[in-house]
């Protein structure tokens, strides 16, 4: 008892602080009639978090990387060659306790392992010994991949799980690398103070680039001049939503030169946003970062919109209306997920596919999609811990469950399938130091 106290001392002095905290503010609120504010809204937020932080350090399990199954069976569970994609499949996710990456082939076989957990990559500034999420990733065909660790940066590494560099620039979400090689994310932006969008001063998400080579930051669009600039702060006004999180940019993606003359409304280089928060997908001028265009109402907290040669902009709708449970047949209040295509000249939308009885689909948070050229779509069902390949007519032609023991599944954060000459990365030969 004694040594546990000793070792968690830390946690424990700031649960009881937080508590302390809680109490008079609780007793300011009934004794001085005060209203709520941001402190008091903080204190709960900071319990909550202490709370999952020590749950999490007594438990050998990685509770936040787990779901409760609403699918059976591990592993490929459906494979139908003669109808899928040509090619092998990266996986991201929860592989037993470790968060890492792997290829496969279409029956199943583990091609290829890449000897990096990211529980471990950044040991300085984990809270407990699970606390790291791996979203937003990127599969070079020589091995390498980089990938955020969420707020805490983005790493590359190579084959054999060599860290090539890694930054601290609290990147999240999604990697996009552009025609000339630089990378992409969403960051997590300053503090700012803009009365037309909030009263209070507020955090709000930026995009910035990368040098593939080192990692170093080359650029940074601040999104609330882009708001102003474009006189679009309306959008965002917190009067009646949180001010900590008004954007939850979950996406980025930019016009290259191949795909651009499928866009005469745009120019290459624009930039494709997703927020979540807004529950709107963005396209910015590339030169002057004003929105130039919007799309928003069919969707409930979508993610991973794409632009597609046949002009179309797709994006994985969530359907975002609760976690999944047996009352709701898994698939939340509204149905279920769905996939999405957009014409951005006309504003007119389609649902690609969706959740129906042949095959409950469901993602509340999270998820990834990937139009294939055969016509059908390989989707990351992050919430469920699947990936599946569905066809254009509904049918499953493949799928994979990342089952975790006999009630839980793993989160698979990406599923990509990539073409048959990616199988060279899993001949590389690495040794116990992790040379090639």
């Amino acid at each position: 008892m004694f040594a546990f106290i000793r070792k968690h001392a830390a946690y424990l002095f700031n649960i009881l602080g937080i508590l302390f905290l809680v109490f008079l503010a609780g007793l300011s609120l009934g004794v001085l009639s005060w209203q709520p504010a941001p402190l008091l809204r903080d204190v709960i937020n900071s319990a909550r978090e202490l709370r999952s932080n020590i749950v999490n350090t007594l438990s050998d399990t990685p509770l936040e990387h787990l779901q409760t199954r609403s699918h059976p069976g591990n592993g490929v569970v459906v494979s139908d060659p003669a109808r899928m994609q040509p090619g092998i499949t990266f996986l991201a996710g929860l592989f037993g306790n470790k968060l890492g990456f792997r290829l496969y082939a279409a029956d199943g076989t583990l091609l290829h392992e890449w000897p990096i957990d990211f529980f471990e990559v950044a040991p300085d500034d984990m809270r407990h010994k699970f606390h790291a999420l791996m979203h937003g990733t990127h599969l070079y065909e020589n091995g390498d991949i980089v990938a955020n660790l969420v707020d805490r940066g983005t790493v590359r590494f190579d084959v054999c799980g060599r860290v090539l560099w890694r930054n601290r620039e609290k990147t999240h979400h999604s990697i996009h690398i552009d025609d000339s090689s630089v990378i992409w994310a969403p960051s997590r932006g300053p503090m700012y103070n803009e009365p037309g969008i909030a009263r209070v001063a507020f955090p709000f998400d930026s995009i910035k680039t990368f040098d593939p080579g080192t990692g170093r930051k080359l650029s940074e669009i601040n999104l609330v001049k882009t708001l102003v600039d474009s006189g679009l702060t309306g959008l965002v006004q917190h009067y009646n939503r949180k001010p900590d999180d008004l954007i939850h940019l979950n996406d980025v993606e930019i016009l290259g030169h191949d795909l651009a003359p499928a866009f005469p409304m745009f120019n290459e280089g624009d930039i494709l946003l997703s927020s979540r928060a807004l529950q709107q997908i963005w396209v910015l001028d590339g030169a002057d970062f004003t929105i130039k265009w919007r799309f928003g109402g069919p969707m409930h907290g979508q993610h991973d919109p794409d632009f597609n040669p046949d002009g179309s902009i797709s994006v994985l709708d969530n359907g975002a209306s609760g976690k999944p449970s047996a009352e709701n047949g898994f698939a939340g209040k509204l149905g279920g997920s769905r996939i999405r295509s957009i014409s951005p000249g006309t504003g007119a939308f389609r649902t690609l596919y969706k959740s129906d009885a042949r095959n409950r689909f469901y993602t509340n948070q999270r998820g990834k999609h990937q139009l294939l050229a055969n016509g059908n779509i390989l989707i990351a069902e992050t919430d469920a811990g699947r990936a599946f390949e569905v066809t254009p007519n509904g049918d499953v032609v493949w799928s994979f469950v990342n089952g975790w023991d006999d009630t839980h599944v793993g989160w698979i954060m990406d599923a990509a399938r990539f073409p048959d000459s990616y199988r060279a990365i899993a001949d590389r030969n690495c040794d116990a130091s992790g040379s090639n």
